[in-house]
């Protein structure tokens, strides 16, 4: 059951989409991305989530992966009040959207071929059931972008995306924001992971949760990859890869970027962009997905 709030945000979108597409594809799954050992509350985000049962915005957990503003006129908070109406303005922080990107791959777009529908918010990510885009409002591309191409499903053009456009293939996903709350036990089909988790206690937090666990085919960003990494996110963050890569000469893994994270070893900025060129350089040969 949406609450009032959320009743009058998805209205709010429907308003300023366009007309329904009688030829709009069925319904896709939508992901939701985060990096599952940065900490939170002083433990992992994936322990915490596992026992919470349910996924917070950044308006309830301080924190996010991309633009964290949710004080009064901040940017994300701006962006709601003109994007739903103000709808959200009153409601207590638990009723706003979760953020997460459309699976493009079932409808044609294999952009990120098993890695999940927008890597650069994290190499972990929560496949919710299809029904939930019935309860959630899209753009294309990014909110970051100020984008037109906006609407509820139906109303979506699937065949001219312009989020492939961009010149960054992180930006190459379709944003959408899932409204009336994010269950874990009721909302999501699986949770994957990237294999340097394997038989780690986070990977034994999600079975003892009762979620399916799968494994993508993971990441590693390598030495001789710094100059491409330097070209992509600039000099600085190639210098922190480089350190990290000391201590780590097998190549980069989320874990590793988890444990500085969690030391607070590098500031947070340097630290986003180097996820980047993990994301976007470090991934492994892509063939059957793991599963366990």
């Amino acid at each position: 059951m949406l609450t009032n709030a959320q009743q009058q945000a998805l209205q709010a979108v429907q308003s300023r989409g366009g007309p329904v597409r009688e030829l709009a594809p069925a319904p896709a799954s939508i992901h939701v991305h985060f990096h599952p050992d940065w900490t939170a509350q002083g433990q992992p985000l994936l322990a915490l989530l596992c026992q919470q049962g349910r996924y917070q915005s950044q308006f309830e957990s301080g924190s996010s992966n991309g633009s964290y503003s949710p004080q009064p006129q901040g940017e994300r908070w701006q962006w709601e009040n003109q994007w739903f109406a103000g709808a959200y303005n009153q409601a207590a922080p638990a009723e706003r959207p979760v953020y997460g990107a459309v699976d493009l791959e079932p409808l044609g777009y294999p952009s990120h071929q098993g890695y999940g529908a927008a890597p650069r918010f994290g190499s972990a990510y929560l496949q919710l059931h299809n029904s939930a885009t019935a309860r959630s409002s899209f753009c294309d591309p990014d909110s970051y972008w100020q984008p037109r191409h906006v609407g509820l499903w139906q109303q979506m053009d699937w065949q001219q995306l312009q989020c492939l456009q961009l010149a960054d293939p992180l930006d190459h996903y379709v944003e959408a924001q899932v409204h009336g709350g994010l269950l874990l036990a009721r909302d999501v089909a699986a949770l994957w992971l990237d294999p340097c988790y394997c038989d780690t206690p986070l990977a034994l937090a999600v079975q003892q949760s009762g979620l399916a666990l799968r494994f993508h085919p993971g990441y590693r960003l390598q030495a001789d990859q710094l100059a491409q990494a330097s070209q992509y996110r600039g000099a600085e963050v190639a210098e922190v890869l480089a350190h990290m890569l000391q201590l780590a000469p097998g190549g980069l893994t989320p874990a590793d970027l988890g444990q500085a994270q969690a030391c607070h070893r590098y500031p947070a900025p340097l630290l986003k962009k180097a996820w980047h060129c993990i994301a976007h350089l470090g991934r492994h040969c892509v063939g059957e997905p793991h599963h366990r």
